[in-house]
């Protein structure tokens, strides 16, 4: 029997390559879609985990501060604690260089951490004793050109410093995917240069081997009290999964999507395969072949075909991941402060789980398929027309089967709505799963309404009603696939024009002053009070108002804490409320962000616990504004109120409100002239507004990529339809010739079929895209990211996706149109009448 397979497949390719060559193009970029987003989630998280062993590798735990920063007084008392056999401090800082943020690492050069250096051993006298020294990575010194001696000039807030390319440390040789950004320094040094003295952010703790290290980490947290984090590597790594975990969770949901879309192309192409070889198997049957020699054969081609799927689509794939690394490492490390993706790498177990990926979605295509040949008469059974008229018979039963399946997505979201994660997922695949299963009778509903005047368009759309077998496969995968698309696409429409309007509410001064370590160092990236004194002196300010920032913690979860003046001028409020009311002149309340009063289950009225440096901090929470800034969460309060509970603190950011009629531009530069010497990012209110929507574009550009994925496979879908119905009808098409049908009436046909089928799928998947849409709207961005989205019908953007998929389809058809229409009347056999 094997050898017969191999003879019959290349008697297949030799007769059907194009068949066989659409089903292998559909599972490959199926894969593909697959595999990208696979490779981008695991090396998003990688970097984070592999900067974090490169700096703290040795450690078992690490000790980090809930307050922006941890007192020197820490550090004795760790290394006095029972079990611990070192500990060693780090200071951590991300300071503007150039047009790029280098992270570095404070460290003690005598103890315990294994500093990778390159070529000859390294001076530490001059470490410790050269102002500014530092040693950076050798592929960073590569890309900026840098050398022994060279110096490069740094800022963190307004603060300047000089440092100096000391040594070359390759963290990349031990941990292949650490940043390429790390530099590293006496800590002493770094405390000095950037004017934090006394400061620690992180000591990593090496336990004794014989010594209990529950026990250790349980007293370490006593003595130290709920001003800290003592956490293991693996509850680091856990924490970044968790904060990336619904971003790549809707990743990895829509790229399956493209493969589910490309098992309907299986389902085709192995349906084909059957009709076409029924003669073959019904002969090797009689002949006395088993059923599962018979079924062996089937299964052949699937695996085949599946493999050849993954050896192609697992290229493309990483080609994907590698072309769009860039975008998503800026939405990592614009949302959640994670380490950048600087290289990509595939582990080899991941090279088995993206062949059980293909095989799997070439065997569920094959499933149907598949049982059909398990029938005890398998000539008549897998014949055309018998398959085609049940499929027909069914179509009611499945279309109820279909409406059931959508009610029940609509019970969930009755019962639960938003508040359970998985319950989103859920009623998509709900959805997913009952569009195939309405298709059958809408094709034969809106066939049934054409009337036929000649033989041409209408005609072949007519017959999509009799052959629905083969042709509601197709326009189902068709209709998914513009699903995703309506309702992906809506709903990022939704969310930018949301943010537009909050926009509008919110960004209210004229220009606003911030530095260029803004993203990266936060607390650190100060104003120096003469700049401030500057900016409010300038004669067309009328008003300065000030920001104070730094991360802190409400029952564990970490958020962001800001300060801010009493209000504005004029009457329009500053923060866009969902409920309550604004903080007003008098100290003492909070108002909190919708993203963390959702996670949180706050109201107002309730009161926002926060680790303080004292204990925990109570503030009333007077409203909840919505906020789209970002997922973990924000919260503001007033500048007295905030140094009442945390202590007075320098200002990160500052917001000026000009006389009325002065040209806000004009000020941007009079400013950026006198304070040229000193590192600002000054940005009038319009340019505020475009760097947030580039930075929104930015974010859900990978969203693109997979919606052209599915429907590059759903289109290829069109073309393996026609191609099969033109092999399957050929005894049909000779007739139509001998009735003296001319070449040009049979391409019409073939025509009207794929501009059916993409009329269809457009309308089924248009429809079943406004129930996407909602579904990603209410309850999958609320479930997950804690946004409310307003929904905004980009209805001319629409209509020009649905044109591009129209002329896709009907380009798709060009091909097996031409197939049909060059049958010869001679191919009409005495058995086919």
């Amino acid at each position: 029997m094997i050898r017969y397979f191999f003879r019959a497949l290349r008697a297949q390719l030799h007769g059907g390559w194009s068949l066989f060559a659409l089903s292998l193009f559909g599972v490959a970029i199926g894969v593909a879609a697959v595999v990208s987003i696979q490779i981008i989630n695991l090396n998003a998280l990688s970097a984070f985990s592999g900067s974090m062993r490169a700096v703290s590798g040795g450690a078992d735990v690490t000790i980090l501060g809930k307050m922006p920063a941890l007192s020197e007084d820490t550090y004795p008392r760790v290394l006095a604690t029972p079990g611990v056999e070192a500990a060693w401090p780090l200071f951590r800082l991300d300071v503007a260089a150039e047009d790029f943020y280098l992270e570095v690492i404070g460290i003690d050069f005598f103890t315990p951490i294994d500093v990778p250096w390159e070529g000859a051993s390294v001076d530490l006298s001059a470490a410790l004793g050269e102002p500014g020294w530092v040693a950076v990575t050798p592929t960073l010194a590569r890309e900026k050109g840098w050398k022994l001696g060279d110096r490069v000039e740094v800022s963190v807030g307004t603060h300047k410093a000089e440092l100096v390319i000391g040594a070359f440390s390759d963290f990349q040789k031990a941990t292949p995917l650490a940043s390429t950004r790390l530099a590293v320094m006496d800590i002493a040094q770094a405390q000095s240069l950037f004017g934090a003295r006394g400061e620690l952010h992180q000591i990593d703790v090496k336990i004794l081997e014989d010594a209990d290290q529950h026990a250790v980490i349980a007293e370490l947290e006593r003595s130290l009290g709920n001003q800290v984090l003592v956490l293991t590597p693996e509850q680091r790594e856990q924490q970044a999964s968790d904060l990336l975990s619904a971003f790549r969770l809707n990743l990895t949901a829509l790229s399956f999507i493209s493969l589910f879309v490309g098992g309907f192309l299986v389902f085709s192409a192995t349906q084909a395969n059957l009709v076409r070889r029924r003669t073959e198997f019904g002969l090797l049957r009689s002949l006395g072949a088993t059923h599962r020699q018979v079924m062996g054969l089937l299964v052949g081609d699937v695996l085949l075909l599946g493999l050849l799927g993954v050896a192609v689509g697992m290229p493309l794939g990483y080609l994907a991941a590698e072309a769009n690394v860039d975008r998503v490492s800026a939405t990592v490390t614009n949302l959640y402060l994670l380490d950048a993706i600087h290289t990509l790498e595939v582990p080899a177990w991941f090279f088995l789980l993206a062949a059980a990926v293909g095989l799997f979605g070439a065997g569920l295509g094959a499933l149907m398929p598949a049982l059909e040949l398990g029938r005890k008469d398998t000539r008549a059974l897998l014949a055309a027309f018998s398959l085609h008229e049940r499929v027909g018979a069914r179509a009611l039963r499945s279309f109820l089967l279909g409406v059931g399946l959508m009610f029940l997505g609509g019970m969930l979201y009755l019962l639960v709505g938003d508040r359970w994660r998985p319950a989103g997922f859920i009623q998509a695949f709900l959805l997913i799963a009952a569009v195939p299963l309405v298709t059958p009778l809408v094709v034969q509903g809106a066939t049934g309404l054409l009337r036929v005047r000649s033989f041409g368009l209408a005609y072949g759309m007519k017959g999509l009603g009799k052959q629905l077998q083969t042709t509601a496969v197709s326009i189902a995968a068709l209709a998914i696939a513009v699903s995703m698309v309506v309702g992906v696409t809506t709903m990022v429409a939704s969310f930018r024009e949301t943010l537009v309007i909050w926009i509008d509410a919110t960004v209210q001064a004229d220009v606003y002053v911030s530095t260029p370590a803004r993203r990266r160092s936060r607390r650190r990236a100060v104003l120096d009070a003469s700049v401030i004194q500057v900016l409010a002196c300038h004669p067309a300010v009328e008003q300065v108002d000030r920001l104070r920032h730094f991360f802190a913690y409400t029952n564990g979860r970490r958020f962001s804490f800001s300060g801010v003046d009493g209000g504005a001028p004029g009457e329009n409020e500053p923060f866009a409320l969902l409920d309550g009311e604004s903080l007003g002149a008098a100290p003492g309340g909070v108002l909190v962000g919708e993203p963390l009063a959702r996670k949180e289950r706050l109201s107002v009225g309730d009161d926002l616990v926060i680790d303080g440096p004292q204990g925990p901090v109570v503030l009333p929470i007077k409203g909840i504004y919505y906020d789209y800034s970002s997922e973990l969460g924000s919260a503001f309060t007033h500048l007295e109120t905030m140094a009442k509970h945390f202590g007075a603190g320098p200002v990160n950011n500052v917001a000026l409100y000009l006389e009325e009629g002065v040209d806000s531009e004009r000020v941007v530069d009079e400013l950026k002239t006198s304070l040229a010497d000193i590192p600002l990012t000054i940005r009038s209110n319009r340019r505020i507004r475009e760097q947030a929507l580039l930075v929104f574009d930015q974010t859900f550009a990978i969203t693109r990529l997979l919606r052209y994925m599915s429907l590059l496979i759903a289109v290829t879908g069109v073309a393996l339809t026609l191609i099969v119905l033109a092999r399957e009808r050929s005894a049909e098409l000779a007739l139509y010739r001998a009735l003296g049908a001319s070449q040009l009436q049979i391409f019409r046909v073939f025509l009207g079929k794929g501009l059916g089928m993409a009329l269809v799928g457009i309308v089924i998947g248009s429809l079943a895209g406004v129930v996407f849409a909602f579904i990603l709207i209410y309850v999958v961005n609320r479930a997950f990211f804690g946004w409310t989205i307003f929904v905004h019908w980009p209805i001319g953007l629409l209509v020009q996706q649905s044109f591009v998929i129209l002329a896709a389809s009907v380009l798709a058809s060009l091909y097996p149109a031409r197939v049909a229409s060059r049958v010869l009347a001679t191919e009409l056999r005495r058995e086919d009448l």
